[in-house]
């Protein structure tokens, strides 16, 4: 039974649901850590883990700061592969956010060495750059420093890499 996705609701803390990953399902965790909404997302990226990723991200949106800036940090993990479902849900979350105008600084993509060039995440990081600018990295310690590099730029505060980025 697939259920809804991780939420977050404070810097390092646990998610208020832990989705079970049973029977070959994925899962995604969303959060804020400070003025980063951050997702961790792992495969296979079907259209119920795109659902479920677009009913965290409008439920974490509840946290965006009142002024809207903010930097969306997102995790790629393994299986990767995004079947046409998975692809519509996911256009659909990201033109919902544009079009309530709520559109991050920018986006940061974390994938793992040599994903940066597989089909999926070629083809969202595409999807994304339409509204946004995105930084694709191989690193966690190389994506968060971009986080803080967009912030800074921002004349927003840094915030300090969580212990979980990456893992």
């Amino acid at each position: 039974m697939r259920r809804g996705p991780n939420v977050m609701n404070a810097p390092g803390s646990t998610p208020l649901y832990e989705q079970p990953d049973a029977h070959g399902f994925g899962r995604v965790t969303v959060g804020f850590i400070g003025r980063v909404m951050h997702y961790v997302a792992q495969g296979p990226f079907d259209a119920a883990l795109m659902a479920a990723a677009k009913r965290g991200t409008n439920v974490a949106a509840e946290r965006i700061p009142a002024d809207r800036r903010y930097v969306s940090l997102m995790e790629f993990r393994r299986p990767l592969g995004l079947d046409d479902d998975g692809l519509r849900e996911f256009k659909e979350t990201v033109g919902g956010f544009v079009t309530r105008q709520t559109v991050p600084l920018a986006t940061v993509l974390l994938v793992a060495p040599g994903d940066d060039e597989a089909p999926m995440v070629v083809e969202m990081a595409a999807i994304y750059r339409r509204s946004r600018p995105l930084l694709l990295c191989t690193d966690a310690g190389t994506a968060w420093a971009e986080v803080n590099r967009v912030l800074r730029e921002a004349g927003l505060p840094e915030q300090p890499q969580p212990d979980s980025l990456g893992r």
